[in-house]
């Protein structure tokens, strides 16, 4: 079995699939490792998957809107927020403030992901290399865009998304373990949250921020209440697919299903189905697949799942 991408999604997949050998190629020449947003899971699913442990917490989170500390989600402020994040007003994880338990991966996660795989770069998916009903099948992990491109797809619709940025650091406390969230809604600030994770802080941008360590300090101490002496190991990264606008889900639906029917690729992750996933949702998807693989493929997807 060949996997097209080594991101969380195509890794993810090869350690559910292990028996049937997966290889992984991947188009850039080293493991593409730029996810430096929170990586926060609502189950332990993704854990249990890949075998690596993740630490069970429980999370606290709060809005900050015109210098107030808000514990009560309201409409106002929820299509503020999904207006600012998306563009759009779609329900967002800021209607629920209430205190939750939550998995937090190592921060060195898609390193640990990556080992034990068979991965193999600088190799790309062209329309020659494509596969047809009865060879061996393939998973996708490809932006569904690009795919589109690939087979020459009539029904291309506009794919909207929006870039992200993160800008992390370490607190000068190690004994420190919180771990806690604040909304940004304003759509004054560029911010839209901000998480300490033990003892990290990220921020999260929706347009590109300085490099510069002082908007983190004023975050600290003026949002969360703490007085840092330093912040180590500032870094800031950019994810050009942060945010996921929705298609017509009809085409969506289409154009997956003719994938598996026309060349036996099954497409998995928030890219190659175009939706907002979280990756524990991911696993049910790869579950999904794995069960049309062991029914010849060629089961409708589109009554699978949601995908």
């Amino acid at each position: 079995m060949i996997i097209y991408g080594s991101g969380m999604a195509g890794m993810l997949t090869a350690h559910m699939l292990r028996r049937h050998k997966p290889i992984i190629k991947e188009s850039q020449n080293a493991l593409p490792n730029n996810h430096d947003a929170l990586l926060r899971f609502r189950s332990d699913k993704v854990s249990i998957a890949t075998g690596i442990p993740f630490k069970r917490v429980k999370v606290r989170k709060a809005i900050k809107y015109d210098s107030e500390i808000i514990t009560e989600p309201n409409i106002f402020l929820s299509n503020m927020y999904s207006k600012k994040v998306t563009g759009a007003y779609y329900d967002r994880s800021i209607n629920n403030l209430d205190p939750a338990i939550r998995y937090i991966a190592p921060f060195n996660f898609i390193e640990l992901m990556s080992n034990g795989l068979d991965i193999k770069y600088g190799e790309t998916l062209d329309p020659y290399k494509l596969p047809s009903v009865g060879e061996d099948p393939i998973i996708s992990t490809i932006p569904m865009p690009v795919m589109m491109n690939i087979v020459n797809w009539k029904q291309k619709p506009d794919f909207k998304f929006k870039k992200i940025w993160s800008k992390r650091g370490v607190i000068s406390d190690p004994t420190m373990d919180i771990y806690q969230t604040i909304y940004y809604p304003d759509k004054l600030s560029k911010c839209y949250r901000v998480s300490i994770t033990g003892n990290i802080i990220i921020a999260e941008y929706i347009e590109e921020p300085d490099k510069k360590a002082s908007e983190l300090f004023s975050f600290l101490m003026e949002d969360f209440g703490i007085q840092p002496k330093t912040l180590n190991n500032l870094s800031l990264s950019e994810m050009k697919y942060g945010k996921l606008l929705p298609i017509d889900d009809t085409i969506r639906k289409e154009f997956i299903l003719h994938m598996t029917q026309k060349y036996n690729i099954f497409s998995v992750g928030r890219f190659a189905t175009w939706r907002q996933l979280l990756l524990d949702d991911v696993v049910d998807d790869i579950n999904v697949v794995d069960n049309l693989i062991g029914n010849n493929y060629l089961i409708n997807l589109s009554s699978k799942k949601g995908i």
